[in-house]
């Protein structure tokens, strides 16, 4: 082993606050490897026998799971292939050199009467390895995290923060079978902005938006708690009502839509009021959710035919 690559093994992680003269002379039979850009180091498909010291150049990490996507990037200083080593599997992850990259290729064997000879290298090992997994956990975590995130914006309307579509259709069907197995009553509402067409054409797209999420707001603070609420579509929203019977049915939605009609749309300068149709269709059991929607549907079209501003029942 010439000098300057003496310098960088005894730089390496391993040997960090040890007399590195006293095992030096174990790592005389080790090899220098030399990686070109793209290359392979360690596959989940390959045994490895050998911990690797990087003295050049930089290694990228990929989860098996995860080819596709870098979970790390190791440097010069660093080790790679301990975790196989001390499991005695295949390793977890593809690495690969993303440029350049020398490393020193210490066999298994060698690493081990590395550690028998000497605690500082055994203590710097468990380190290595413990940094590893609190790494993946951490990793893991911001994983979970980032799931999380995805699935709420996949069942969440990004104008509103009411659930969408895609939502309703999984949560209300569960919640109408809950009712049936219960007996229980229940209630859909369909709830369409009045000549919302309108308020685009004349005040704009902008203050259109403006007036979805302070109508949603105010749908949401005026529903109860065990109430489902999603965005429909367009300017029109989706309420399923459990355990309600129609008189208090019809109650909900008269207070919704006073509420509403009080209400004002405000921006900068700009204040204006809108109201809301609501159709409502009780308690089918017998019925798919389409076909509820469809009833409600015929009696907000009803509302919207005999004035707005109005609750009517299928």
């Amino acid at each position: 082993m010439n000098a300057a690559d003496r310098a960088l093994t005894e730089q390496n992680q391993l040997f960090q606050g040890m007399d590195f003269t006293s095992v030096e002379y174990m790592l005389e039979h080790c090899s220098v490897r030399n990686l070109g850009t793209g290359e392979n180091l360690l596959r989940p498909d390959v045994p490895n026998h050998h911990l690797y010291l990087i003295f050049e150049g930089k290694l990228s990490v990929h989860l098996a799971a995860q080819e596709s996507l870098e979970h790390t990037t190791l440097g010069a200083g660093e080790c790679v292939g301990e975790i196989s080593l001390v499991d005695g599997k295949h390793p977890s992850a593809l690495v690969v050199a993303t440029e350049p990259t020398r490393v020193l290729s210490i066999p298994h064997d060698t690493v081990w009467s590395l550690v028998d000879h000497s605690h500082g290298i055994s203590r710097n090992l468990l380190g290595i390895v413990a940094g590893r997994m609190r790494n993946d956990n951490r990793a893991l975590i911001t994983s979970q995290d980032k799931k999380k995130l995805f699935e709420r914006q996949a069942y969440v309307d990004a104008l509103t923060g009411v659930h969408n579509r895609h939502w309703m259709i999984d949560a209300f069907p569960r919640a109408l079978h809950r009712c049936a197995l219960n007996h229980s009553p229940y209630a859909i509402m369909m709830a369409d902005i009045d000549h919302f067409k309108r308020v685009n054409d004349t005040h704009g797209h902008l203050v259109g938006d403006i007036t979805l999420k302070t109508v949603a707001r105010y749908m949401t603070e005026h529903l109860r708690p065990h109430d489902l609420l999603a965005r429909y579509g367009g300017e029109e929203f989706a309420v399923l009502l459990p355990d309600t019977e129609l008189q208090e049915a019809k109650s909900i939605a008269e207070r919704l839509r006073a509420t509403i009609a009080d209400a004002w749309i405000q921006r900068d300068d700009l204040s204006f009021q809108v109201t809301i149709s609501i159709g409502i269709s009780p308690t089918q059991h017998e019925d798919k959710l389409e076909s509820l929607i469809g009833a409600a549907d015929q009696a907000l079209y009803r509302a919207k035919g005999l004035g707005r501003n109005r609750v009517e029942i299928s």
